[in-house]
């Protein structure tokens, strides 16, 4: 990710061509990448960019898919004091956008039972969200979150024990062949 510094610099320089909208695309995507690098407080960083910028008119599902991957990334970076603050009030936004599809209940419920399951039992809980989220994969309604954030895969590298942009990059080169 050493072409990030360039690219922040030709942002700013270019800020009067870009508008702000595609900006903050770029902060997800940037927030997205430092995700499958494991770099989640950098993550975190982008994220509250885009969640922050109240004068801004974005893209709602854009928002929505930022509050979830804000979850995932205080969850993986171990910031999870104040998950449960976060958890709610990303279900009020949600509910508030009228964006709250299923698979975005049953991730909500997921972390927010993480911290009642003992851990021996959280592979299990994994697994088991891993297979109910599978069904939604190719559902027309429902597959939307799964192309702004690979949930299936960050749930096999908790399973599997590998880092979720090996996970990536495995499934990159299974599909290429």
């Amino acid at each position: 990710m050493a072409f990030l510094p360039e690219l922040l610099e030709k942002l700013e320089v270019y800020s009067s061509k870009i508008d702000a909208h595609h900006t903050m695309v770029f902060y997800y995507k940037i927030a997205s990448m430092y995700f499958g690098a494991a770099h989640y407080k950098e993550c975190i960083y982008y994220l509250d960019k885009i969640i922050k910028n109240k004068s801004l008119k974005m893209r709602e599902d854009l928002l929505c898919f930022t509050r979830i991957l804000n979850l995932v990334a205080h969850y993986e970076a171990g910031l999870d004091q104040n998950l449960d603050v976060l958890i709610v009030s990303t279900y009020k936004f949600l509910i508030k956008m009228n964006e709250l599809q299923e698979v975005q209940k049953k991730f909500i419920t997921f972390l927010k039972n993480l911290t009642n399951i003992y851990p021996h039992e959280i592979k299990k809980a994994f697994k088991q969200l891993h297979t109910e989220l599978l069904e939604y994969e190719n559902h027309p309604y429902e597959k939307r979150l799964f192309m702004y954030l690979d949930i299936i895969s960050w749930l096999e590298s908790n399973i599997e024990n590998k880092p979720v942009a090996l996970i990536i990059k495995e499934k990159a080169i299974k599909n290429y062949r």
